[in-house]
């Protein structure tokens, strides 16, 4: 039998083979993934894989809050390099740590807290109050569900309170605010002269032997994101096209049950004289009460002869402001001014002249010059508006009447936009160069493609398939479905098509060099015999007022010992330029308390942020981060090699 088994385990080998070669090509690279979850991670903390996809999607979150921040304006290359990868890995893994820390430890709040936040927003908030439509449209516009929302806010609740917990630990002793605060306002007068590359181009020739040898070590600066260029139709009330006029007893109908939306509030003018206690004096009952009776004198000479009032205004208020106009405020609405102010007024007469009335700002002496009541504009007045208000009301019926057929249509006729763009007379819009970090800066239709859309645009349904996407509601009542045109993957971009980018780098850098040593050798002739022609302005600078330059000059002016002054110095600037600057002398600024405080509070604030990095330092050392793609491992030193 032994001898059998011997005789037929070639065959026996080619049957498990044809049984298993299948299996495991049914299964797939995926299936095996999933089975070994992390064999693709990037790096690992408490044992648990950081994946790209996660990688990919904490970096687009990145880049679109430095867009916010900066107001939409962006170059999203910048963040395509291996310190940026690096520094965002770094993020995710203090991020995690922090929630190893929440899991062992079982920190967690509730719902209820979460939502009290959410009801308390700002964001959140119309007219004082939460608005359930705001807080939709911010869900919608990132495609969350509300449970998932208040999940995840629940759980930065927590990581909040833990880091906040590290950073309010922190104390910074006014003494060293103090030598701080004296480093920072130290001022020195400088006269400086600067030799520009742009000055040396015309000596500087580069050959392609060079261009090609910066290019073969400078590959990692020429990776082109892979791109898309897309189209998409925005399906909207404001893209739906009415013609339709309504009747005259439509208008009137609309008219009367609105009529309070049509409405005038009420509207006074009136003129003041404040008279504030004088902040000299150190009792403060002494002070309003002088206030109190000089406004009361005031008082009874504009009473007595009201023709007086703008002079006594500009002769006494302490509203400066309003004094040169003697006193007048122009019309206002109620809860425009303080209480008490606006009550009184309110109550008041046309021509009246009231006695003082105190506020938090002292005493004001009020004259009511005007007063147009309250009044409901007629029909004829607010009749265009009527049909605008009745088109917008057709637009939004409309809208919610064929939102599920434009939704149905994009997903049926899945190869092509213009069946919705023919039924709803839509336009198509066109983007270019989309990275799945985010959009070119200062696109108009930049707003349309959320993260949602972008997430779609990039799955193989759209990639592969080249299938609409399905129609996301990327704010309330607006629904967009885009489709990729053109695919380019990422690739390394090749040497004709940065030829040109590299001379002007390789140009700008030997221009820079002989910018510097023909810098240094003049610095070397001024040392030796002192002679300021071709210097500019004098100018008092310091390290909070730098007066425009650039932050390398003003260190290197004011590291000059003042024993030592006048003196020269000489660096090269970021933009390349070498700069000689004559530092004349040096001068401390009286002391500012206010500024000694602002700078307490940035001290403890620096100081806040470095606690916090170690608290996360040592949690990822705690849960074991560790690295697993090199390219992913950047270092300063071997970035300058």
């Amino acid at each position: 039998m032994f001898q059998s088994f011997r005789n037929q385990k070639r065959w026996l080998m080619l049957l498990a083979m044809i049984l298993i070669i299948p299996a495991f090509v049914f299964i797939g690279i995926n299936g095996y993934s999933r089975l070994n979850p992390d064999a693709n991670a990037i790096a690992k903390v408490d044992g648990k894989g950081i994946q790209p996809e996660e990688f990919d999607g904490q970096k687009r979150e990145f880049i679109e809050r430095e867009r916010n921040r900066q107001g939409g304006q962006i170059d999203t290359s910048l963040f395509d390099t291996a310190e940026a990868n690096s520094a965002i890995l770094q993020q995710i893994a203090s991020r995690r740590a922090l929630l190893a820390q929440m899991s062992h430890h079982y920190m967690q709040v509730s719902d209820a807290d979460a939502i009290n936040v959410i009801k308390n927003a700002d964001a959140f908030k119309k007219d004082g109050q939460f608005s359930p439509e705001l807080y939709e449209n911010y869900l919608a516009a990132r495609g969350k569900s509300d449970q998932q929302f208040v999940q995840e806010l629940r759980r930065d609740l927590v990581m909040d309170m833990l880091t906040n917990s590290v950073a309010q630990t922190v104390f910074v002793p006014k003494k060293s605010a103090a030598i701080l605060n004296d480093i920072l306002r130290e001022e020195r007068t400088v006269r400086t002269i600067s030799f520009d590359p742009a000055s040396y181009m015309s000596q500087v020739k580069i050959t392609d032997e060079e261009m090609q040898k910066y290019y073969d070590s400078h590959k990692d600066q020429f990776h082109a994101p892979e791109m898309l260029n897309i189209e998409f139709v925005v399906m909207s009330p404001q893209t739906i096209k009415v013609t339709a006029q309504p009747s005259e007893d439509e208008l009137k109908a609309y008219y009367e049950q609105n009529k309070a939306r049509f409405g005038v509030p009420e509207s006074r003018r009136a003129s003041h004289i404040l008279i504030s206690p004088d902040s000299a004096e150190k009792d403060a009952t002494k002070a309003d009460a002088d206030a109190k009776a000089k406004a009361e004198e005031i008082y009874k000479e504009a009473k007595a002869d009201p023709s007086k009032f703008a002079e006594l205004a500009r002769t006494n208020s302490s509203d400066v402001g309003s004094a040169q106009n003697g006193g007048d405020l122009d019309y206002f609405g109620k809860d425009q001014m303080v209480p008490e102010f606006e009550k009184a007024v309110f109550e008041a007469k046309k021509g009246d002249i009231l006695p003082p009335v105190k506020t938090e700002f002292g005493y004001h002496i009020i004259h009511v010059t005007d007063v147009i009541p309250a009044a409901v504009k007629s029909f004829a007045e607010v009749r265009p508006e009527l049909v605008t208000l009745w088109q917008n009301q057709q637009r939004q019926q409309l809208f919610a009447e064929n939102a599920d057929n434009f939704t149905n249509m994009v997903y049926e006729q899945s190869d092509s936009l213009e069946p919705v763009v023919e039924k709803f007379g839509l336009k198509i819009h066109k983007l270019n160069d989309l990275t799945a970090n985010g959009l070119p800066p200062s696109s108009e239709d930049a707003a349309y493609i959320t993260k949602r859309v972008v997430e779609d645009l990039f799955s193989p349904d759209s990639l592969q398939e080249k299938r609409n996407t399905q129609a996301v509601e990327v704010a309330a009542n607006t629904l967009v479905s885009a489709r990729v045109v053109q695919h380019s993957p990422a690739h390394l971009k090749t040497f004709a098509e940065v030829k040109e980018e590299i001379k002007s780098e390789l140009e700008h850098q030997k221009a820079s060099e002989l910018a510097k040593k023909a810098g240094e050798e003049k610095l070397a002739q001024l040392r030796a015999k002192k002679d300021l022609e071709g210097f500019g302005h004098t100018q008092v600078v310091s390290r909070v007022n730098p007066q425009s330059q650039s932050e390398t000059l003003v260190q290197a002016e004011l590291s000059v010992p003042a024993k030592v002054l006048p003196a020269f110095t000489g660096v090269q600037v970021p933009d390349g330029s070498y700069v000689i600057s004559y530092v004349e002398s040096s001068k401390m600024p009286k002391n500012d308390d206010s500024q000694a405080g602002q700078i307490h509070q940035s001290a403890l604030h620096a100081q806040s942020m470095a606690e916090e990095q170690a608290y996360y330092d040592a949690l990822k050392r705690l849960y074991k981060f560790e690295i697993l793609k090199k390219e992913f491992d950047y270092q300063p030193q071997r970035a300058m090699n």
